[in-house]
């Protein structure tokens, strides 16, 4: 059982807090344009991004960089829910930070640091002030309200990067167990290999465990399937080429081991809820590098 608490949202800005009572895996793993700040203030979580997993609980603060690919889960074995704000911020919002004031850098901050934080009382009460003075914005309206949300917004980064950036991330869990070890490296493989499918013959004689093992632990640490882990690195790949190039959606399709046509495209269409052709026909046909504005009403539960 879920209770969204607060949702509210403005130009290029989403803001909600969800509570849930019991055990959740995130169905939809997933990437996105837009940068999320997740704060758990109750409960933990698991996160899995950059082939590696972290816990995060109660007082941590994780920054979602854009097409990051991501998914939550809770901890093996627990029943208990959890309680978490998350501040949504389009990619386009945050480039239009960094068109107003360039000194900040924020796009290249939060590709080099997004991650999973601890936070101590005063750094986890100034993230709670933040989230109330953004819903006390959202929620009256008044006037120049969306100048006060930047304002707010701008502030908290400001002081947020010091304190990151003299700040080490939270380590990878269980980095020195063997089953993680093994997931782990299997993770770094595929995701470096994306661009031809993968056996599981060829991970079995790679990685000298057997398919059914594999299979398994690479399930329990990362929430994936080798297939899904696979196909999800080679849509992402794939949305570059879009944006990019000029390639045909054939000449995508072949470059990342697709030999159905027809498959590929419903593989995409299955993360990017556009068919590859609908997809690139919202880009900018010049530069294609602009992206489709991100609807706050279709994000994934998380």
């Amino acid at each position: 059982m879920e209770k969204v608490t607060y949702y509210g949202e403005t130009d290029g800005i989403a803001l909600e807090q969800m509570v849930r009572y019991e055990k959740f895996d995130m169905r939809v793993k997933h990437f996105h344009t837009q940068y999320e700040i997740f704060y758990i203030v109750e409960g933990e979580r698991i996160f899995f991004f950059n082939n590696r997993e972290y816990i995060a609980r109660a007082g941590d603060l994780i920054l979602v960089n854009s097409n990051l690919i991501h998914m939550t889960r809770s901890n093996f074995g627990s029943n208990d829910g959890h309680n978490r704000i998350i501040l949504y911020i389009t990619k386009e919002k945050m480039e239009s930070y960094d068109k107003l004031w360039p000194s900040l850098q924020l796009v290249r901050f939060l590709e080099d640091y997004y991650g999973v934080y601890h936070l101590d009382r005063e750094q986890q009460a100034l993230i709670l002030n933040l989230f109330r003075t953004l819903r006390h914005f959202l929620t009256d309206q008044e006037h120049n309200y969306k100048t006060g949300i930047d304002l707010e917004i701008l502030a908290w980064f400001f002081k947020l990067m010091s304190f990151v950036r003299h700040q080490h991330q939270e380590i990878p869990n269980d980095s020195d167990n063997p089953k993680y070890k093994a997931a782990y490296a299997i993770a770094d493989y595929l995701s470096e290999n994306c661009e031809h499918p993968v056996s599981l013959d060829e991970l079995a004689g790679r990685f000298y465990l057997s398919r059914s093992y594999i299979c398994r632990i690479f399930k329990e640490v990362t929430g994936y399937t080798i297939s899904e882990y696979t196909n999800i690195h080679r849509i992402r790949k794939a949305k570059r080429y879009l944006e990019e190039t000029d390639m045909s959606i054939s000449q995508v399709a072949n470059a990342l081991g697709y030999e159905s046509l027809t498959y590929f495209e419903r593989t995409f269409k299955s993360y990017m809820t556009l068919s590859p052709l609908k997809y690139r026909k919202t880009l900018n046909t010049v530069t294609y590098t602009n992206v489709p504005k991100p609807r706050f009403s279709a994000r994934p539960p998380m």
